[in-house]
């Protein structure tokens, strides 16, 4: 029967069904993984503002871990999927490199590889056939048989002869052990790939429990992050509406971290425009020596609320900036009307 026609082995058919489970498993991960991660976009991490820049940074380092996780079972899975199918030369020359002695006599130790183990100790017998120890004796086996058929030379293999040209019934026998030994040589590959692909499977199972948990746990921080922990913050935690500040500028250092001049030095008055009271953005009135400003990093400064006598932040609007013949635009500060 022509190798093409041969039955699958039970190696080749357990190989092909731990493959065909990795690939359901891909596709059912990246499916669950893709419709997660599609309904929590990087947006979200806007609603937590500047001043919990921390939790934003714990929320990416959330959605890194989920997406590795995937990414890592998705890898296993293919490990599954493309285990090699290993040609009998590279087995051959593993076999000889583990302890193996062929042609020289016996194999005295057996071999240290698990693979090379199973093979031709494991299931010597059954794979290699009587007599042989070694993967190298099944394929000069082979190498033989298959010369003398063409050649029609007188061989003699495993203690028997045979002679094809002068004797039909020697043709007809070293065809079928031609048969038979290049069964065994497929035989020897399929069950290197079950192994290997066991194996790959075996690690795969051992790590998607952990993989799965810390999926879930970086999707759960990253929407507890970014969708429910906004929505506990107080109201009053945000500035909605023009406030009137003073500015404390301490030194000419924070002066100069917050980008104003020396001039600058002082107290400054101004309006609380947005951001939080932890972190406000604040424009700046000018003065002698130090023109307007818009501050969005406040560190370093005090900014405190107007002092009584002041005109009411509500009787106030903040109108783009324009320039008064200096580098830095002004904004303008216009009473409303019927104020």
């Amino acid at each position: 029967m022509p190798a093409a026609e041969q039955p699958a082995s039970a190696d080749a058919l357990a190989a092909a069904h731990l493959k065909s489970t990795a690939k359901w498993l891909v596709g059912a991960s990246a499916s669950t993984a893709a419709v997660i991660v599609a309904g929590l976009q990087l947006t979200s991490l806007d609603k937590l503002g500047a001043a919990h820049w921390r939790f934003g940074v714990l929320a990416l380092g959330s959605a890194a871990v989920a997406l590795g996780a995937a990414f890592r079972v998705l890898y296993q899975a293919v490990m599954v999927i493309g285990a090699p199918r290993p040609p009998i030369r590279v087995l051959d020359r593993k076999d000889r490199a583990d302890h193996g002695n062929h042609p020289n006599g016996p194999r005295f130790d057996p071999p240290d590889s698990p693979l090379i183990h199973e093979l031709v100790i494991d299931r010597r017998t059954e794979l290699l056939g009587p007599g042989r120890d070694a993967i190298g004796a099944l394929t000069d086996d082979y190498t033989t048989a298959s010369r003398a058929l063409t050649s029609g030379a007188r061989v003699t293999i495993r203690g028997r002869t045979y002679d094809p040209r002068a004797v039909a019934a020697d043709s007809t026998a070293l065809q079928a052990l031609s048969a038979e030994l290049e069964r065994r040589i497929r035989d020897v590959s399929d069950a290197a790939e079950r192994i290997e692909t066991e194996r790959a499977y075996r690690k795969l199972k051992g790590q998607l429990a952990w993989h799965e948990a810390a999926f879930l746990l970086g999707i759960f921080l990253f929407a507890w992050l970014t969708i429910l922990y906004p929505h506990s913050l107080p109201d009053t935690a945000k500035v909605t509406a023009p406030v009137q500040v003073d500015i404390v500028v301490p030194s000419e250092s924070a002066a100069r971290h917050a980008g104003l001049g020396k001039g600058c030095v002082g107290t400054l008055s101004g309006v609380e425009v947005g951001g939080t009271l932890d972190a406000p953005i604040v424009v700046t009135r000018s003065r002698a020596g130090c023109p307007a400003h818009r501050l969005g990093d406040a560190q370093g400064l005090v900014v405190v609320p107007a002092r009584e006598g002041t005109s009411s932040a509500r009787d106030l609007i903040i109108l783009p900036g324009h320039h008064s013949g200096k580098d830095t635009p002004e904004p303008s500060v216009v009473p409303l009307p019927g104020g």
